[in-house]
């Protein structure tokens, strides 16, 4: 994510030229990234309610990224007002997080809507989501991607995050950078998208 960010800075500051939708890699990368988070939605959301839903956390969790998804949306209404963003990715997780919620302790049922949901995608079928005139800079609607909470769930009842890995220290920076994700999924664009715009300033 901080790496597509940054080249999607310097591209919008011209230091480089890239087309995010024909150059495959940068067209898959920020679909992976997405992926990755909604299917972790899934995984730990049934992790950490597998017995029953403790409602303090879940209130608390759903009202900080409620509260960050509007804040996106103001503070980019108003810093690109023709790409500001309506329903991103925190908006996405959002509500899947609530729409998931009847179905943790469902693995099958949620492998079946993860089949569901990909297959239409993979078909053609657009399940009709609300939808701007404008082009957001970020825009994930709940229908497909809800799909891979769903997978989450699966997973995680399948014991996927007791998956052992090597006890290397580029995994340890990965784990990290997990665990601390929100803060910076909020603060990376900011800060990066600040540092190039005041050296195009300085230098120009």
């Amino acid at each position: 994510m901080i790496i597509f960010h940054l080249f999607y800075d310097l591209d919008m500051f011209k230091y480089v030229d890239i087309d995010f939708q024909k150059d495959a890699f940068w067209y898959w990368l920020p679909r992976l990234i997405v992926f990755l988070f909604m299917l972790s939605v899934g995984l730990s959301f049934s992790i950490a309610h597998k017995t029953r839903i403790k409602k303090a956390p879940y209130f608390k969790r759903l009202a900080k990224i409620g509260i960050c998804a509007i804040g996106i949306s103001i503070s980019t209404y108003f810093l690109f007002p023709n790409n500001w963003v309506y329903f991103g990715t925190l908006h996405c997780i959002f509500f899947s997080t609530i729409l998931i919620t009847p179905f943790r302790k469902s693995p099958y049922l949620s492998l079946v809507f993860f089949y569901v949901f990909i297959g239409l995608e993979l078909s053609g079928v657009q399940i009709p989501f609300f939808q701007m005139e404008h082009a957001a800079m970020d825009y994930i609607p709940i229908w497909p991607w809800i799909g891979y909470s769903f997978l989450g769930i699966f997973l995680a009842h399948h014991d996927f995050h007791k998956f052992k890995t090597p006890d290397v220290k580029a995994l340890q920076l990965i784990r990290f950078l997990g665990r601390h994700a929100l803060i910076i999924y909020l603060t990376h664009q900011p800060l990066m998208y600040g540092l190039i715009y005041l050296y195009t300033t300085v230098t120009n």
